[in-house]
């Protein structure tokens, strides 16, 4: 295995574009995350635990 990472004969251009995509994509998601309203991560996180089902659904 170690073999063939060792004879790459020119494709290490695709390890480093790889690795910079990868590097990209989350330090875009990162700074996305940092930016997000407070507000919004707040109404999303409790939205599962609101109260808002049809009465046909609840349990007697």
């Amino acid at each position: 295995m170690f073999n063939q990472i060792k004879n790459l004969d020119g494709g290490e251009i695709y390890l480093i574009s790889s690795l910079l995509m990868f590097m990209v994509f989350f330090l875009i998601v990162g700074i996305y995350l940092i930016k997000l309203n407070k507000k919004h991560i707040e109404i999303m996180s409790e939205m599962p635990f609101q109260d808002n089902q049809p009465k046909e659904y609840e349990e007697d």
